[in-house]
């Protein structure tokens, strides 16, 4: 697989690309990193499928709308985003298929209603869901601390222990965790002694 991981500040994008077929998708652009986006497709000699928004962002500015219009891709996004310009709306469970590679969408709400992760074979690209040593934050437009409870808990943290975490934010620099890491360490992902703390 090809792999390009992307930091604006502290938010992180993602190229991933068929090796065997030179399809890509890219996950949660950013529009400051238009020209470097354009760079190392070029670069790798890739052609774009897909772009993709885990969610709605309100701390980054997306540039999935202008890379689809320049690239006529589709861009996919869950089904619940108010966002006008997506052309393809996932459901939970739904796949993108980029040459031999798979994408699955898991809905994974509480940091918006229209919040997923895309799964792959080792990795996930958890958004804004679990970030490295915590969560997003619930308290923006649509968003839900018991939603995030169960998605971390009935879903994300379900996947195995050596599943690479990429989320679309880090402040501190770091590159990925796993979701052993994240167990083990991060304060969010912890099951409260009694469920009524989280009520």
């Amino acid at each position: 697989m090809i792999f390009e991981q992307v930091v604006s500040g502290g938010c992180q994008s993602y190229l991933v690309g068929c090796e065997a077929t030179l399809a890509a998708a890219l996950i949660d652009p950013e529009l400051s990193k238009v020209d470097r986006y354009r760079g190392l497709l070029g670069q790798h000699g890739l052609t774009l499928k897909y772009i993709v928004d885990t969610h709605t962002h309100a701390d980054h500015f997306s540039a999935s709308q202008q890379l689809g219009k320049a690239f006529g891709v589709p861009v996919a996004m869950h089904r619940l985003a108010p966002a006008p310009y997506a052309d393809m709306r996932l459901d939970d469970g739904d796949m993108l298929i980029v040459g031999d590679l798979r994408i699955k969408a898991l809905h994974t709400p509480g940091h918006t209603r229209d919040s997923m992760s895309l799964v792959m074979d080792d990795r996930v690209f958890t958004g804004d869901a679990m970030l490295i040593g915590g969560t997003g934050r619930t308290d923006l437009p649509s968003g839900d601390p018991h939603q995030l409870y169960e998605s971390l808990f009935d879903k994300i943290l379900k996947l195995p222990a050596d599943t690479l975490v990429f989320p679309a934010h880090d402040y501190k620099g770091r590159s990925h965790s796993t979701i052993g890491a994240e167990i083990a360490d991060n304060p969010a992902c912890k099951r409260p002694t009694a469920v009524s703390s989280w009520r």
